[in-house]
């Protein structure tokens, strides 16, 4: 099980416990088959009910009561980091190898959210009227003045200090459990 440590992760903590929420998610979340777009991870499709999910600040419902589902839903940002698809790179389902999970959202706009998870934090990445990401597509990140970031995301690693967030020590990373055992990266 991932240790759940960052704001985002927080969060969904206690909002997991929160009685509104319970009952929320029963009446427009819960028990609904959830609509899957094709690709190389889980690609949600938001549905007419996740809109309801707004109210929590969340872009679609997750259940409270999976103790082994997400480190973080994804959440309702203004703001959010800006991606795009991009294809001949190391493709981005690479970071499951290294521990983390990334999972998708197609919104009913036509965006794509990505969300990489990775030591329990979660970082997400809007992409602006996506095509289906292909089988073996990467991912670029855009800096909020317009520019487009010169490397691929290809490594947590690299994502996380694209996104600012501070990523394990160079050269070791925790395993996905949580035990604190460090071991070295390949």
């Amino acid at each position: 099980m991932v240790r759940e440590t960052g704001d985002a992760a927080l969060a969904w903590k206690a909002l997991r416990h929160a009685p509104d929420y319970r009952e929320a998610w029963l009446r427009h979340g819960g028990g609904a088959p959830l609509a899957l777009e094709p690709g190389p991870f889980r690609i949600r499709v938001q549905s007419e009910a996740d809109r309801e999910a707004e109210r929590f600040e969340l872009l679609a419902w997750e259940d409270p009561h999976d103790a082994n589902g997400p480190v973080s839903p994804f959440w309702r940002q203004e703001g959010m980091v800006e991606g795009l698809v991009e294809s001949g790179a190391p493709p981005l389902v690479k970071v499951v190898a290294n521990g983390g999970a990334v999972e998708g959202l197609r919104l009913l706009g036509g965006d794509l959210v990505l969300k990489v998870e990775y030591a329990g934090e979660a970082v997400q990445v809007r992409v602006r009227d996506a095509p289906r990401f292909p089988d073996g597509g990467a991912l670029a990140v855009k800096h909020v003045f317009g520019l487009e970031m010169p490397v691929s995301m290809q490594r947590v690693l690299d994502f996380w200090s694209v996104a600012g967030r501070k990523g394990p020590r160079k050269g070791w990373a925790r395993r996905a459990n949580g035990s604190g055992t460090a071991c070295r990266r390949p």
